[in-house]
């Protein structure tokens, strides 16, 4: 008796399955949860469920097409890295610009608030931290040695990769991913400190 065999992309609707890759060829990165602008609130990501649920399946197909599908578990997001050179150039830049935009965040929002509500959707970047951070010289003349024009071109770069939502005209939310990186970098920030003592 010949059994039938069932592929996984017979199992996966090629929309989604469109979907998702476009979404990592953007450079963005998969979060668990994503800002409902019906509702308000935050919710399950039905793209992120999926790869979570066939995480075999999508770990070859993006092999396949030369990337490493990773999950970072303290951030609750997936992202790919290229297989053939993960010290590439332009890897380094992207993550050089992210990392310093959020910092840059980082440091004006500890003068005016907790950290932890930048993710929350109560709370988060207001039009009045915005216009703060563009009053800023220093931190304005460093976005444009990032090669980033200015803060309206650092929020809309942060938001094309999933790291911040936009929840309202003038209002922003940092993903838990971004969260993530930021406390990552607090904390490696204050190791380098530490070490200098």
């Amino acid at each position: 008796m010949e059994s039938e065999v069932i592929y996984s992309f017979e199992e996966i609707p090629y929309t989604k399955s469109a979907e998702i890759y476009r979404l990592f060829s953007q450079g963005r990165v998969l979060n668990k949860q994503r800002y409902d602008d019906v509702h308000g609130c935050l919710v399950d990501d039905d793209l992120f469920t999926l790869v979570f649920n066939k995480i075999r399946h999508f770990s070859l197909f993006f092999k396949h097409m030369g990337y490493d599908l990773k999950f970072d578990e303290e951030g609750d997001f997936y992202f790919t890295q290229d297989l053939r050179d993960a010290n590439n150039d332009e890897s380094d830049d992207n993550a050089m610009k992210i990392q310093s935009i959020l910092l840059f965040i980082g440091r004006y929002y500890s003068t005016v608030g907790d950290l932890a509500q930048l993710q929350d959707p109560m709370f988060g970047l207001k039009e009045s931290d915005i216009d703060a951070l563009k009053q800023d010289d220093l931190l304005t003349s460093s976005l444009k040695a990032l090669r980033v024009d200015n803060w309206d071109k650092a929020l809309e770069y942060l938001t094309t990769r999933s790291l911040i939502f936009k929840v309202s005209q003038d209002k922003y939310v940092l993903s838990k991913a971004a969260m993530t990186f930021l406390n990552r970098l607090i904390e490696a920030h204050s190791a380098f400190i530490n070490i200098q003592d």
